[in-house]
């Protein structure tokens, strides 16, 4: 049987984000309750699956149809960082990790700093070169930008223009507390 292109480039979407998410033919079927031939007809272009199969399959991901023909199929890039993947540089007040950091060039910075009990960023203030928007994770942060001091707790946010001085200290004796800041870096 011959194969149409728009099966053909349908099952090749299909096969590249299937492998792109890390599954086996096999374990995708098993997820979205097809058949393991099922899913290689379609990835082989054998057959154009129905819009209700195709559905099914979809939802071994989870992944909308809709999403499925609007997404991009990225390649190399990664994507996804878990914690223990990044690398972690000591600070006085506890560690920082980057998302992406090996990412270069890179249009944003984003950073969590955990800072144990009772340790601050050091006496002297600290700039950036670029804005800063940042959200307490967890914990209490005492934020000093600028003349300017507020306690922030989870969920509390500031933004900080560049060349604002401020410190940081997590003033509780017992726990933690971590921000994540986000900046745009210039092209």
């Amino acid at each position: 049987m011959p194969q149409s292109e728009s099966a053909l480039a349908l099952g090749l979407r299909l096969k590249a984000i299937r492998e792109a998410n890390g599954l086996s033919q096999r374990e995708l079927a098993k997820r979205a309750g097809v058949t393991n031939s099922s899913i290689s007809m379609i990835e082989q272009g054998q057959v154009s699956p129905s819009v209700q199969s195709l559905e099914k399959v979809l939802s071994g991901f989870p992944m909308s149809l809709s999403y499925f023909f609007a997404c991009g199929l990225s390649g190399d890039t990664q994507i996804f960082y878990a914690r223990e993947e990044m690398q972690k540089h000591d600070k006085p007040y506890g560690y920082m990790q980057m998302v992406a950091e090996p990412l270069s060039p890179r249009k944003v910075s984003y950073k969590r700093f955990h800072f144990e009990p009772q340790s601050d960023t050091g006496d002297a203030p600290l700039t950036s070169f670029f804005d800063q928007a940042g959200c307490v994770f967890c914990g209490e942060i005492v934020l000093s930008a600028g003349s300017k001091v507020r306690r922030l707790q989870a969920g509390d946010c500031f933004y900080l223009q560049a060349y604002t001085p401020f410190r940081a200290r997590n003033e509780s004796s017992s726990e933690a507390a971590e921000i994540m800041v986000a900046a745009a870096t210039p092209e």
